[in-house]
């Protein structure tokens, strides 16, 4: 039999389980077998074994820090693809689909040169090549019913001893040579078969998410400073694979065996003093920097995986869980219960599955609102451009019956009694060009809006409709010039996403201006003249914005106010 862990000051004791006491939930009792256990340079044939449930073996914190990475990942890339959408419309979310493909593009290049060196620059585990470790990981992989294709390499030297990469949806598991000549070794298979179900647990995972939800979570890593709210729900499911593995394994014993590998190395794996090590494991879990430090990993402390490990075994097979507290002595066992006393109610509630639907309708819900709310307001900010599909420009000037006027800007509440004026303001009608002012009626003022008037400018270029509006001071002016050409860009186009400037008259600058399509597809001009707190609306439904910037700057003099 293979040793256990050994206790504090390096002693080493046999662990005298029988076969029935190795196995886990989840997992049969193996039928005994004749056979001669094969060495490392024998084929091995794959063995079929009971199947392992993972949906029952996941971590009890799993479902809600999945809930928090989906919730977050369906409301933070929802919303970036909304405001694309809103800003540049259909060809923006092309543009950006495109910029993703090539992206991507770019990205699977350099991920099929990564592959080639690793075919060039390491050994494929086939059963032609590592027959031991090639059956075992088929073998893995039936008992969890796991079928996606898993490449593994074994390489000289690593970073790890072993990881996990990821490439479009085509697994690579790397281990190092050293620790391979050891796993291989029939009394460590144990120890084998507890690291590849580690990992291969993972997958069976996040294999079980739906799909969407998984593309919406690797979006929301990419920008990086966002890890913290996928990384918790990472970390729990290297929990869950170490549950899945010690199932797998059979033994709590091999299993830290394994944890101790990857410690420490194969050489010291087996010396390691599980005591002092145990200590360490609960200062590290209490410790509030440690804690923060790991805020952006998606791998747990390694301390912390024997504490997980130690605490499922409590609940799974506790007579292998008081045969290992019972070697490390009293004072590190009340030390360890009491650093696992809120993960063992939490084990002993169960998992909060219903947080998962609950969360995600509640995230879908929230960016329909949101998508609502973004698409349904007056482009931009109220301004008067609902106004845009007065009569048609068939008809005459004289059927044309003006629509009522709407406040430039949101954030001006009308007055509760609007002053109503049977005509145009005399202070407003004298900034008005002569060529039109005749064709002006008085509009509504409000509390920031003291004088504004409606016109039907003359010519053939002139657009249908014209509003003026005084301010009663430059300052609520420039505050709704702000909010209404709030689209616009400096340097744009007027038939894209808006163009805005200033403009003058041969000398200092007279004002600012802006162009764009309003909600009803109405081409919109605004402008302001600072020294009068006037600012004027041009709307025209047959006309591009780029067409009323042309007029307004051929004819300035006379689009006034002067």
């Amino acid at each position: 039999m293979s040793e256990s862990p050994a206790v504090g000051g390096g002693q080493h004791k046999e662990a005298q389980l029988p076969d029935t006491e190795r196995v886990m939930p989840g997992q049969s009792a193996p039928e005994p077998t004749a056979q001669e256990p094969s060495t490392a340079q024998e084929p091995s044939t794959v063995q079929t074994r009971s199947a392992v449930d993972v949906r029952q073996l996941r971590h009890p914190s799993e479902p809600s820090r999945f809930a928090l990475a989906a919730s977050a990942s369906i409301l933070l890339v929802g919303l970036g693809l909304l405001v694309v959408l809103r800003l540049g419309g259909v060809l923006g979310l092309v543009g950006l689909g495109g910029f993703l493909l090539l992206a991507l593009g770019s990205v699977w290049w350099l991920v099929q040169v990564y592959r080639t060196n690793l075919v060039g620059g390491s050994a494929r585990v086939t059963p032609e090549t590592f027959p031991v470790l090639s059956a075992a990981a088929d073998e893995v992989k039936q008992q969890l019913g796991y079928t996606r294709p898993i490449e593994i390499f074994v390489v000289a030297r690593s970073g790890d001893p072993v990881r996990l990469t990821s490439f479009f949806g085509t697994h690579v598991l790397i281990m190092e040579g050293d620790l391979v000549a050891e796993l291989v070794k029939p009394e460590n298979r144990p120890q084998l078969d507890f690291i590849l179900a580690t990992f291969f647990g993972m997958l069976m995972v996040k294999r079980l998410v739906w799909a969407p939800i998984l593309i919406a979570i690797d979006a929301l890593r990419l920008p990086k400073v966002l890890n913290f709210l996928v990384a918790p729900w990472q970390r729990a499911t290297v929990y869950t694979g170490d549950q899945v593995a010690a199932t797998c394994c059979g033994s709590l014993d091999e299993s830290i065996i394994a944890l101790n590998r990857l410690l420490v190395g194969k050489d010291l794996a087996r010396s390691v003093g599980m005591t002092g090590l145990m200590n360490q494991a609960v200062s590290v879990r209490r410790r509030w920097l440690l804690r923060l430090q790991q805020l952006y990993s998606s791998y747990p402390h390694l301390t912390n995986r024997y504490l997980n490990l130690l605490s499922f075994a409590d609940q799974s097979v506790p007579e292998q869980a008081r045969a290992f507290r019972e070697r490390l002595g009293p004072a590190t066992d009340t030390r360890i219960q009491d650093a696992l006393t809120k993960l063992t109610r939490l084990r002993q509630r169960g998992s909060k599955t219903v947080l998962v639907p609950v969360s995600i309708g509640a995230s879908i819900a929230i960016l329909g609102l949101a998508a609502f709310g973004i698409f349904s307001v007056i482009p931009p900010n109220g301004l008067a451009t609902a106004v845009g599909t007065s009569s048609s420009s068939t008809s005459s000037s004289a059927e044309k019956t003006p629509a009522p006027a709407v406040s430039p800007s949101a954030s001006i509440a009308p007055s509760t009694s609007p002053p109503t004026t049977t005509a145009p303001d005399p202070a407003l009608m004298s900034h008005i060009p002569s060529a039109f002012a005749a064709t002006c009626t008085a509009q509504p003022a409000t509390a920031s809006v003291i004088a504004a008037v409606a016109c039907e400018p003359t010519g053939s270029n002139a657009p249908e409709m014209v509003y003026y509006y005084q301010y009663a001071d430059s300052a609520d002016m420039r505050s709704a010039f702000r909010n209404d050409a709030g689209p616009a860009t400096e340097g744009g186009t007027c038939n894209e996403a808006g163009q805005r400037g200033t403009y003058d008259r041969g000398g200092p600058v007279v004002g600012s201006w802006s162009c764009y399509y309003n909600q009803n597809n109405a081409g919109t001009m605004i402008w302001t003249t600072t020294d009068l707190d006037i600012l004027a609306v041009a709307i025209d439904s047959a006309k591009t914005p780029q067409q009323l910037q042309n007029w307004f700057f051929s004819s300035s003099d006379n689009a006034g106010p002067n």
